[in-house]
């Protein structure tokens, strides 16, 4: 993933890829383009990003929102 300023990279192992959080608006992407919203990265940070791969492609498919971990 190109890293680009104002963005915050980490990898994370559950997904085996990086992400990218915008510094100013919170949103996340990942490294196969799913985008998580502001309110949903605020729910993953708190459980330290550590969500299972099967969740982040079930959103990828059906692009649907995380609401409570």
């Amino acid at each position: 993933m190109e890293q680009k300023p104002g963005w915050t990279y980490r990898f994370i192992s559950s997904l085996n890829m990086q992400i990218a959080i915008n510094d100013s608006t919170g949103v996340m992407y990942t490294e196969d383009k799913v985008r998580y919203s502001t309110e949903e990265q605020r729910l993953l940070q708190s459980i330290d990003y550590a969500f299972p791969l099967s969740v982040h492609l079930v959103k990828k498919v059906f692009d649907g929102t995380i609401v409570s971990v």
